[in-house]
């Protein structure tokens, strides 16, 4: 965090509540959420680079006893520090959800075309967008997209595009930067964090093959194949939000009349298409 506040780079700050509620909203469990929330902002509130509060992370939100629940929580949260927004990242459905009245910002997560639609990269535009504004239509609230993506094996490439491949991933997280910018003209839109950076270990279960492998980085942080599509998107906002000049070894050399077309401002993608 040392890093975030000298460079700048802003942090939604979460509290570790995960899957709350799963063995039911407790008294006990309230009160070791309180805990877990009054320590963390103890340590973090003087942080610069934390401009929002997340209170949980794919809760139980469409259980009945979740709307008194999150009340308390966000009522203590904002006990603490009225002056940072509060989030959560909510995964039930939109119509069902029961804790978002209670934010300031509606955070949401949804693997469109992995756990959703297995295979079909041709729904996630629609998706996205659909569910941003339904989320925004039911509580008139900023939105943002808390997680999204797609496990990818390092080194497996098919084509066409296969879950599991490196292209694949590419593919959806393609889609997915479509869909953003199209919520972009949206003023209530505001943002999106790819899940997730590298890869990482977890509980030996059937659906994993050797932990979680969504990261657009290995686990000993060697890029895939969509850490390059990624660091080519942020750079192209970059310069477009904040006038930046993007480096030049985001794009390599393919022919002589490549440099004649990138000094003349045509798409990359025209030329390499020839």
């Amino acid at each position: 965090m040392d890093f975030a506040d000298r460079e700048g780079i802003m942090i939604i700050n979460e509290c570790p509540g995960v899957d709350i509620g799963s063995y039911g909203f407790k008294d006990e469990l309230l009160e070791a959420h309180k805990t877990a929330l009054t320590r963390l902002h103890r340590r973090d509130k003087n942080r610069p680079s934390v401009v929002m509060w997340s209170v949980a992370n794919e809760a139980l939100t469409a259980s009945p006893e979740a709307y008194g629940y999150f009340r308390d929580i966000a009522d203590h949260m904002k006990a603490l520090d009225i002056s940072r927004p509060i989030t959560m990242a909510l995964n039930k459905p939109c119509n069902l959800d029961l804790a978002g009245e209670f934010m300031d910002v509606i955070g949401f997560n949804r693997y469109n075309a992995w756990y959703v639609n297995s295979g079909r990269t041709d729904t996630i535009i629609q998706n996205v967008k659909e569910e941003a504004l339904n989320w925004h239509k039911k509580y008139n609230k900023p939105v943002l997209m808390t997680e999204y993506g797609g496990d990818t094996m390092a080194g497996l490439h098919l084509s066409p595009e296969y879950i599991w491949s490196e292209e694949y991933q590419v593919k959806l997280l393609s889609k997915h930067f479509e869909a953003f910018d199209q919520l972009r003209n949206e003023s209530f839109f505001i943002g999106e964090m790819i899940w997730n950076f590298a890869d990482f270990n977890t509980a030996q279960t059937y659906v994993r093959v050797g932990g979680n492998k969504k990261g657009v980085f290995t686990r000993d942080r060697q890029p895939k194949a969509s850490a390059q599509l990624v660091r080519k998107r942020y750079w192209a906002l970059a310069e477009e939000l904040d006038s930046v000049t993007p480096p030049d070894d985001l794009s390599e050399y393919v022919h002589e009349s490549h440099a004649k077309y990138l000094e003349t401002g045509l798409p990359d993608v025209w030329v390499t298409s020839v």
